[in-house]
């Protein structure tokens, strides 16, 4: 089941769009429950293919028998890195992620804590995205181009998880190799070309949040 699939869905258990979840799901997706996110599942009427994480927050017992659940009891990182890694593991080369909105503050700066501690080397040649109700959210490693196709005007914003060197084309505050580090610079930027071009030349990784 696992090795067909060639993109998968984790499903956290924090807020989920209802419309944004029709949007992006497909059975032609390897689904995986974070923990928690299977409750969601079950609820919303379907069965993931797997579940993962410590169950610290579900009944192991109340698992469908047809699911593969994978059991991490690592208290070192999160139920969502070791999903992410878990797929990465299986060869996946496109991942998406919901559910990692509302609850615990420290939870939500947690996810975005798991985007950093992924290897960039292994990371380029991985596509990641997480879905927020309200934006879309890329994941963007050092030396790996990306070019975004948007309408004229798209309300975007830039975080650089570590100290950078980047290039940021065709918004309305653009960026020709200049430093960058975690900090409020990159925030509420606008489209001013249908192509929005980036580059992280040195450090990285970084967060490209586009507007719905």
């Amino acid at each position: 089941m696992v090795a067909i699939k060639k993109c998968a869905l984790l499903i956290a258990a924090g807020e989920i769009s209802e419309k944004v979840f029709k949007k992006i799901y497909s059975e032609k997706k390897l689904c995986v429950a974070i923990d928690g996110g299977y409750n969601y599942c079950i609820d919303s009427g379907f069965i993931p293919d797997v579940v993962i994480g410590d169950f610290d927050s579900l009944d192991h017992s109340s698992i469908n028998e047809e699911i593969i659940s994978v059991y991490q009891e690592s208290q070192e990182e999160t139920d969502l890195s070791k999903a992410i890694n878990w797929t990465l593991s299986k060869g996946i080369k496109d991942i998406e992620i919901i559910g990692v909105e509302s609850g615990r503050s420290d939870h939500i700066l947690g996810v975005y804590a798991a985007l950093a501690e992924l290897d960039q080397e292994k990371m380029t040649t991985i596509n990641l995205q997480v879905h927020l109700n309200d934006f879309l959210v890329t994941y963007i490693p050092k030396n790996k181009a990306f070019e975004f196709n948007l309408l004229k005007n798209t309300h975007l914003s830039l975080f650089c998880l570590s100290d950078s060197i980047v290039s940021l084309k065709g918004v309305e505050w653009e960026l020709e190799r200049e430093n960058m580090g975690f900090s409020t610079r990159g925030i509420h930027n606008y489209s001013k070309e249908q192509i929005v071009e980036f580059i992280i030349h040195s450090g990285g990784p970084a967060l490209f949040f586009i507007q719905r």
